[in-house]
């Protein structure tokens, strides 16, 4: 009865890929899921060797067995090679869902959390029935049963926007408010960031309101390793509440509800504030999502500016009918600004993933909607308006060493929905409505899962007997220098450059222990480089960046 989809398509990508980073990645399996309503993936954990997928539904038919009203929260359970095992749906007649997550507790008990406007079905009580919403967190186990459920907020609105579990086994809910009752125990006004902590019982065990008289919005939350906390999001810069008008605000003096900067903010155990930091330029600047790294944090956030704080920016500043730029920067432990860099095209890109990386980098997981910059592959049928997934690998001090665009000619969906298998391998949810990869009809989107890893892997040198070849710069610009070892012969040694389709793109015999090739007129991104000599052959990965 329940039926997925699994193309084995990576030749077809090799084909239609330029030469260069977009072919680093393949998918390594793909699978559709879905009724004849809009249906979508939004987060993914892994567990006891299957992916548990939340998303959203609006069908009552195809995949989905029973549909309680309007939207509900769908929970998928698939097995390491995307094949279906199960699914279940909650919520009550009305709206639920939204920005929707799972994170693991255990491996047979999840936290799910997102949005509800329903009283009935699931919800056992929500005191503020209405057009609003508010934060719904659950708490289930593997067979899909809900243990407990709790409604939180005020007469307001509540958007979610994270949930992170906690070193005690509760759970942290972070999104933004209106309310100024109900749950909410310290009101400012306005739009402010709201997080509530639960235990691991479902009991709330305290609330914290930040933000001024102004705007603020939502990006991420984390508990740090010495037992405090780090918020991430986004301020208008206005003032009041426990904002600190010495943030450094960038944007236009006096213009309340203009422009927003990025809004840090450190907590100790007790949720005092040790210090709060704008960063930005004088337009939209924002957070996503933080790393705690041994010497400092990573954030992640979107710019449309470009100046203050921000260079590098890809766009059209301070326009945003084109978008904004990914953005990523790093600072210390006391907030200070080390290094940043913006990753794009002239169109909108963002993203609310990253990784480290066992080499000291990062990788990058969002969506772009461009095909310039520093965007290679794009697939959709119309820039600015479709938006392919996109993967930008960043090293330590944010250069940008490869990226790949995964899409077709449709809108490409990606929320918080990625599981970091390896450095080279991530299962990836989402939602499209490419017609081609659509399983249930080409109207409304689908859930679509991929595994996307680098086929690369693996390559080895052939040879390990051989003394060390020096090949250098990696990544090279201009010219790429292989130099054999001593008392090489050397008019019995070549030098063969091949993309990862296998293409040969160049072959040269060496006519000095030092040879140079002229890398100029090659695309940005992976190439493979074989040396061979009379004793043996060695192949090495190198990246040529433009």
């Amino acid at each position: 009865m329940k039926r997925f989809i699994r193309y084995l398509i990576i030749a077809f990508f090799v084909n239609l890929t330029i030469p260069g980073v977009a072919q680093m990645v393949n998918p390594k399996w793909e699978s559709c899921f879905g009724g004849t309503d809009w249906d979508e993936g939004k987060g993914v954990i892994f567990s006891d060797n299957t992916y548990w997928i939340v998303g959203s539904t609006e069908s009552n038919d195809g995949d989905i067995y029973f549909n309680h009203g309007a939207w509900d929260i769908w929970l998928i359970n698939i097995d390491e090679n995307g094949n279906f095992i199960s699914e279940k749906t909650f919520g009550g007649s009305y709206f639920d869902g939204g920005f929707v997550d799972i994170k693991k507790l255990s491996d047979s008990v999840f936290y799910i959390a997102g949005r509800t406007k329903s009283v009935d079905g699931d919800i056992s009580n929500n005191p503020w029935p209405g057009p609003e919403g508010n934060y719904w967190v659950l708490q289930i186990n593997n067979k899909g049963e809900i243990l407990w459920e709790k409604v939180l907020g005020g007469s307001g609105n509540e958007n979610l926007r994270d949930i992170t579990v906690t070193s005690d086994g509760g759970l942290i809910a972070l999104g933004l408010t209106t309310s100024d009752d109900g749950d909410i125990s310290n009101p400012i006004g306005g739009w402010d960031l709201w997080m509530v902590k639960l235990n691991c019982a479902g009991e709330k065990q305290w609330d914290m309101t930040l933000g001024g008289i102004g705007f603020e919005e939502g990006g991420s939350v984390i508990q740090t390793s010495d037992g405090g906390y780090m918020v991430v999001g986004d301020t208008d810069g206005y003032g009041g509440g426990n904002y600190d008008t010495a943030c450094n605000y960038h944007g236009p003096e006096g213009e309340w509800g203009g422009w927003l900067d990025a809004w840090v903010v450190k907590m100790d155990s007790s949720r005092n504030i040790e210090w709060q930091q704008c960063y930005g330029g004088k337009y939209h600047d924002g957070c996503t999502n933080i790393l705690e790294v041994e010497d400092g944090y990573i954030v992640l956030g979107n710019t449309n500016s470009n100046n203050g704080d921000v260079s590098g920016f890809h766009g059209v500043p301070g326009n945003q009918e084109y978008g904004d730029d990914i953005w990523v920067f790093k600072i210390d432990f006391e907030g200070s600004l080390i290094w940043q860099r913006c990753l794009g095209g002239k169109y909108n890109d963002f993203a609310r993933n990253i990784f480290t990386t066992s080499d000291g980098g990062y990788m990058v997981v969002g969506y772009t909607g461009s095909d310039d910059g520093d965007v290679e592959g794009y697939h959709g049928i119309d820039t600015g308006i479709y938006d392919d997934v996109w993967l930008a690998k960043i090293d330590s001090v944010g250069n940008l060493e490869w990226q790949y665009c995964y899409g077709g000619t449709g809108l490409e969906m990606i929320y918080r929905g990625v599981v970091q298998k390896s450095d080279w391998d991530y299962v990836i949810t989402l939602g499209t409505d490419t017609d081609d990869w659509q399983c249930r009809g080409p109207m409304w989107p689908d859930l679509r899962v991929v595994e996307l890893y680098d086929s690369t892997v693996g390559v080895v040198n052939e040879s390990v007997n051989i003394p060390h070849i020096k090949i250098y710069p990696n990544p090279a610009t201009s010219t790429l220098n292989i130099e054999l070892p001593d008392n090489t012969v050397t008019n019995t040694a070549s030098v063969e450059m091949l993309d990862i389709s296998g293409k040969s793109l160049l072959k040269e015999k060496f006519t000095a222990p030092v040879m140079h090739l002229n890398t100029s007129g090659l695309h940005s991104g992976l190439y493979l480089v074989k040396v061979q000599t009379a004793k043996g052959v060695v192949t090495e990965k190198v990246v040529v960046r433009r």
